[in-house]
């Protein structure tokens, strides 16, 4: 891969998996720091806690109350770079979603809030 911008074209791009599904934004990167050569980036990361991090504070103490309150772990997806084949509109990735905690909060809204929204794409009109 040649130059990129990592602010411009990674961070908040979509993620795509190897099969096309989305799977999220690029919330953050990790970078390695190595003697004597410049950073490389280590890892792309995903999660809403890793996106309040970004924002302020007040935020990631909203996210961590949320999560005390529903008694859950904050879910971040960590994708090494090397998994990543191409950063265009979009980062494509050889990651399957299904096998990360990208999707967790989708799978769960799906599984405690199945409804169809009027006039979404599953549901017929009467």
């Amino acid at each position: 891969m040649k130059g990129v911008a990592l602010i411009h074209d990674v961070l908040d791009a979509q993620l795509l998996d190897r099969t096309q599904q989305k799977m999220g934004r690029v919330d953050g990167l990790v970078l390695e720091l190595r003697d004597g050569e410049p950073p490389r980036v280590a890892e792309l990361l995903v999660g809403g806690s890793i996106a309040a991090e970004r924002v302020g504070g007040w935020m990631t103490a909203i996210v961590r109350g949320c999560c005390r309150v529903l008694r859950i772990e904050p879910a971040v997806s960590r994708i090494p770079f090397d998994a990543v084949e191409a950063i265009g509109a979009c980062v494509e990735v050889k990651v399957d979603a299904r096998s990360t905690s990208a999707m967790r909060t989708e799978r769960w809204l799906d599984e405690h809030f199945a409804c169809r929204i009027p006039g979404g794409s599953g549901e017929e009109r009467k």
